[in-house]
């Protein structure tokens, strides 16, 4: 193959000159990616998406009192410890109740428990297909997160990591985390493959079981330091700095590599205790696993991040809709009820409870990353909760009445410092699509619109900065 010296360099063209080393490197997406847009000031740096169906228990999960003098529910309450970390996007209320459609608000046609509306701002018309379980609900364009992901990746392992506690189930379409091209990415669903997808070997089988993680990816570098020497006659100038460059990030992941695997250094990177989570048919037909799922899921987000091994993460609680026998079981609350069941609750008393009990646990894991991310440094010394943006966002308001307004969506952290948190915000009907444009500019992604039709929006919220 000739190589023109006025031609930019592909990364196709780049794998054919230096062989199936170039297979070998970890998820290495340095050609041909969106670079991330630099903020000007503050912005965060790692962002962790957080998604439960079928609404809340309204009356348990609002606070009361005024923007920074509120009195957290008992939904909330697990995050009193950071309360200065939090910012609620709460409806206009009266008399303790949201007031009809304020809030964040899908003012569009109903679209029921659809997800793809959650991150991409997109209906999809998907179908209703029983069993979902292999189902394609494919749309027609990309979740937030993974503009984000793409933008942020840099030197990351990972673009970003994507699990799912019993995510998918029943008739109702559950996929939330979609590709650029609209085609949804399949979310890990077992700690096994959780631990294997983070920790698991990312360099070429084909090097010697005993080489050291780091020292095959010494190897593949050496190698590919003296194949691209070879190279550099044959390409323009501008295609040697794309080289340069990729060397370079090559050496900071090797520089990274080494110290996980001396068992940390300046960022506290450090592998977490690989949990026995109970993957028995019982277990998952019961929804025991979750309890230990859960928490583990979280110890290897603030782990990944803590290794730099992504800087973008999501977590699903179940799925929405179903029927009765539809999402999340929690049977170390002393029932077994399914949480699509206790969300149909008809304003009784016994399924409100078990709603409210359901939600609060819910939030506790979220509150366990908070802790667990507060307690690690970043380089500069900063903990990592300071920089990182959390959203814990759903589908509906009520889940009696489906409704798509007073969506109890919190966000959480430090986010950089470019979000104003601390505060308790009672909003006038509110596009969702504005806090997603919101959370990609905290992250140092300029946006400039988002979603489709109703659904559109061109700009963030501007409540939400400091």
């Amino acid at each position: 193959m000739k190589l023109s010296s006025k031609a930019r360099l592909t990364r196709r063209d780049l794998t054919r000159l230096i062989g199936g080393a170039a297979i070998a490197l970890p998820a290495l997406e340095l050609f041909g990616h969106d670079v991330r847009a630099q903020a000007a000031g503050k912005a965060a740096k790692f962002a962790v998406f957080c998604y439960t169906p079928d609404g809340v228990n309204q009356k348990a999960f609002w606070p009361t009192g005024g923007t920074t003098d509120f009195t957290l529910s008992s939904i909330l309450q697990p995050f009193e410890a950071y309360r200065d970390k939090l910012l609620i996007l709460g409806p206009e209320m009266a008399n303790g109740s949201p007031k009809n459609g304020s809030g964040l608000t899908y003012s569009a046609a109903t679209p029921q428990h659809q997800a793809a509306v959650t991150l991409s701002a997109r209906i999809g018309n998907l179908p209703y297909v029983d069993p979902q379980t292999n189902a394609v609900n494919k749309i027609d364009g990309p979740s937030i997160d993974q503009v984000i992901a793409k933008a942020v990746v840099g030197d990351s392992l990972l673009s970003s990591v994507n699990f799912g506690i019993h995510p998918i189930g029943g008739d109702t379409p559950s996929d939330f985390n979609y590709k650029d091209d609209g085609s949804p990415i399949k979310r890990v669903t077992t700690a096994d493959d959780a631990w294997n997808l983070v920790y698991g070997k990312p360099v070429a089988q084909a090097m010697p079981s005993d080489m050291s993680a780091a020292h095959k990816q010494s190897a593949v570098t050496d190698f590919l330091h003296a194949r691209f020497a070879s190279l550099r006659p044959q390409v323009s100038t501008y295609d040697q700095q794309v080289l340069d460059q990729h060397l370079a990030a090559l050496r900071v992941y090797e520089d990274r590599l080494a110290k996980r695997s001396a068992g940390g250094g300046d960022m506290g990177c450090v592998t977490p205790t690989r949990k026995d989570v109970p993957s028995d048919a019982t277990a998952v037909r019961t929804g025991a696993d979750t309890e230990q799922l859960a928490p583990f899921y979280m110890d290897i987000i603030s782990s990944a991040f803590a290794c730099n091994l992504t800087k973008v993460a999501s977590v699903t609680f179940g799925y929405p809709g179903g029927g009765d026998a539809g999402g999340l079981r929690m049977p170390w609350l002393n029932f077994t009820d399914p949480m699509h069941f206790v969300s149909h609750h008809g304003g009784g008393a016994d399924k409100l409870s078990k709603y409210q009990q359901m939600s609060t646990w819910i939030a506790k894991q979220i509150a366990y990353l908070m802790q667990n991310l507060a307690a690690a440094k970043d380089t500069d010394g900063v903990p990592l909760l300071d920089k990182t943006v959390i959203y814990w966002f759903n589908r509906h308001g009520d889940g009696d009445s489906h409704s798509n307004f007073a969506l109890p969506n919190v966000l959480l952290g430090g986010a950089g410092g470019y979000l104003s948190m601390g505060r308790y915000l009672q909003l006038p009907a509110t596009s969702p699509t504005k806090v997603l444009i919101s959370i990609a500019n905290a992250m140092g992604v300029d946006v400039p619109t988002f979603g489709k039709d109703a659904f559109t929006a061109t700009a963030g919220l501007s409540a939400l900065t400091a």
